[in-house]
């Protein structure tokens, strides 16, 4: 009977930690206009964190092809709920997606600078940008 007791305590206690691995992503508005807050931790790329040469939304619209990886640099200004939001640079928009699972525990809002690592998604037939699949999120 301890045994089952210590179980039921211990998948408990795993049960309860696991929302804080959500607890994390974009802290700014979506695009319903609320303010959504989540908290946040460390920062940072997982894996290659050497030198890479950032491009600008523009730059990524109108030359890159499908699935073309690039490194933006600017910042996510609005959710549109789920893991889509709208990234900003000087130069233009774009529509990314971040799974959540990509954000590593970091939290930003829409005044934090940040570069997103990933590859462009376009519509084979069309040509027309579908999104910015995101694989890594940092600070700039």
């Amino acid at each position: 009977m301890k045994k089952y007791t210590v179980l039921f305590v211990f998948c408990l206690v795993l049960f309860l930690s696991a929302g804080s691995v959500f607890a994390q992503g974009f802290t700014g508005p979506n695009a319903m206009g609320q303010n959504v807050v989540i908290p946040g931790g460390q920062q940072g790329f997982v894996g290659f964190v050497g030198p890479v040469q950032n491009v600008t939304v523009q730059q990524v619209v109108q030359t890159f092809p499908h699935k073309a990886h690039a490194v933006l640099r600017g910042n996510i200004v609005m959710s549109f709920g789920g893991d889509r939001y709208l990234f900003r640079d000087a130069t233009g928009d774009i529509v990314i997606k971040i799974k959540h699972d990509r954000w590593w525990g970091l939290s930003v809002g829409p005044n934090d600078l940040i570069e997103i690592g990933g590859e462009l998604k376009r519509d084979r037939r069309t040509g027309q940008i579908n999104y910015f699949d995101a694989k890594s999120v940092r600070r700039a």
